[in-house]
C-alpha cells in the first residue's frame, strides 16, 4: 500500500494493526504523534492560513478536502469571523439537516466535514499544521507529506497503539522501528542541509 498522503498513512495503520475495533482510535493516535513528532524531530510544525471558497463540487460531494500537507487543522472561521467549532463526526451528523448560523466541522482523513452544509461561494479561513523545512527536496504538493518522514508518521501511529495492545508482541518491534525512523529522519536533516564538497571546491569555502 502507498504511504504518501496522511489518509494512507492511516490506513497502512490500519492494516498494520489488524484490529477493526481500533478504526476510529487511530486518528487520537495519529494526533499523538505529531505532538511527539514536534519535539522529537529537527524540524517544525509550521502553522499556516489558507482562505477557500466553497464551490459547486464541495457543495455535491458534501465536503472540502483539507489543504495539501496539513497535518492537523488548527481552526476554521466563517467571513464573519466567526470561528466553528470542531466536533467528533458523530455529532457533526446531527447538523447535516440543521439551520442557523452556528455551524461546526469535523474532520475524517483528508476531508473536512462542515455542518450545517455550507453553500457555493461561502468563503472559509483555514488554519492548519504542516511540516515545514526549505531544505527538504522531496516533496510532494498535492495532499500529501514529506516522503522521508512517512515511515515516522506509520510507526508512530503503531507506537501509540500501545495501550491497546497489552500482550501483542509486536508492541516493542513498534518502538523501536519508531525510535529508529526518527533518528534516521533527523540523520537525513542533517546531510540535506550540509554543503557537499564538491560544491565547496568549486565556489570556495564559507563566509566567515
Amino acid at each position: 500500500m502507498a504511504v504518501g498522503t496522511v489518509a494512507e498513512i492511516k490506513a497502512s495503520a490500519a492494516d498494520w494493526l489488524n484490529r477493526s475495533d481500533l478504526t476510529s482510535q487511530i486518528d487520537d493516535f495519529f494526533q499523538l504523534t505529531i505532538t511527539e513528532v514536534s519535539r522529537k524531530l529537527d524540524v517544525t510544525l509550521m502553522a499556516d492560513v489558507q482562505d477557500y471558497t466553497i464551490n459547486a463540487n464541495d457543495v455535491s460531494a458534501g465536503y472540502v478536502v483539507d489543504p495539501n500537507s496539513a497535518l492537523d487543522i488548527n481552526s476554521i472561521t466563517d467571513s464573519k469571523g466567526r470561528s466553528l467549532d470542531r466536533v467528533p463526526f458523530g455529532e457533526y451528523r446531527k447538523y447535516i439537516n440543521a439551520t442557523g448560523d452556528k455551524k461546526v466541522y469535523a474532520t475524517e482523513d483528508t476531508k473536512i466535514f462542515i455542518g450545517p452544509p455550507p453553500s457555493e461561494g461561502e468563503v472559509y479561513t483555514i488554519a492548519f499544521k504542516q511540516l515545514g523545512n526549505p531544505n527538504m527536496v522531496n516533496y510532494v504538493p498535492t495532499g500529501s507529506i514529506y516522503v522521508s518522514f512517512n515511515d515516522v508518521f506509520l510507526y508512530g501511529i503503531l507506537h501509540n497503539a500501545y495501550m491497546y495492545l497489552k500482550d501483542d508482541s509486536r508492541v516493542a518491534i513498534f518502538k523501536a522501528k519508531y525510535d529508529e525512523a526518527i533518528l534516521e529522519a533527523n540523520r537525513q536533516m542533517k546531510t540535506v542541509g550540509r554543503i557537499k564538497d564538491d560544491s565547496i571546491a568549486q565556489y570556495g569555502g564559507p563566509l566567515i
